[in-house]
């Protein structure tokens, strides 16, 4: 993550670095991008990007972390339900708002699929969506709570960059979960 010395830059400045570098990962890729070239194209010297970030990898991931955030932000805090059709409503809109959000900010997306985390790894947002699936006697948590997160965390995963491969088709995701989850028919 950057060093504390680019915390303490203005906060459009960080912004400006981050949004430059985003649109050189998502067109050139992780391993494609030059720090080099993101620097020059930021208007900071060598010299201070090395006070800011320990090299490009340090850089990506900063980016990635502003990138989730930015996807998290679209999505908003999952707010708790009373009911498993409430629940599917209130995904079936999360999963439409974090689509649209991609396809209209397509270095997001190039961002995070190539962040590619680890499922489960930490999303406040299915973290929520399974503890309030649990409580309201929707998922069975036999196999374990976090195990189920993590599982649901990449059926999301999938589900998500499936839908985003064929805009405007019908995506299969409360299929997927109501297996995993062991959703009674």
């Amino acid at each position: 993550m950057p060093l504390p010395r680019f915390d303490r830059l203005a906060p459009e400045s960080r912004a400006a670095i981050l949004a430059v570098a985003r649109t050189h990962f998502a067109r050139d890729g992780r391993d494609g991008a030059s720090f080099n070239r993101i620097i020059a194209a930021a208007g900071i010297s060598k010299t201070s990007a090395y006070h800011y970030f320990d090299g490009k990898d340090d850089l990506f991931a900063a980016v990635a972390a502003d990138t989730a955030a930015r996807v998290l932000a679209v999505l908003g805090p999952w707010q708790p339900v009373r009911t498993a059709d409430e629940l599917w409503d209130r995904l079936a809109d999360g999963t439409a708002r974090l689509l649209e959000h991609l396809r209209q900010n397509p270095d997001d997306r190039a961002v995070l699929a190539a962040a590619a985390p680890a499922a489960g790894t930490d999303d406040p947002w299915i973290t929520a969506l399974v503890a309030d699936g649990v409580r309201i006697g929707l998922i069975d948590a036999t196999p374990g709570v976090e195990l189920i997160t993590a599982a649901t965390a990449a059926v999301v995963g999938v589900a998500d960059t499936w839908a985003l491969r064929r805009p405007g088709e019908d995506g299969a995701l409360r299929p997927l979960l109501e297996r995993l989850w062991a959703v009674p028919r």
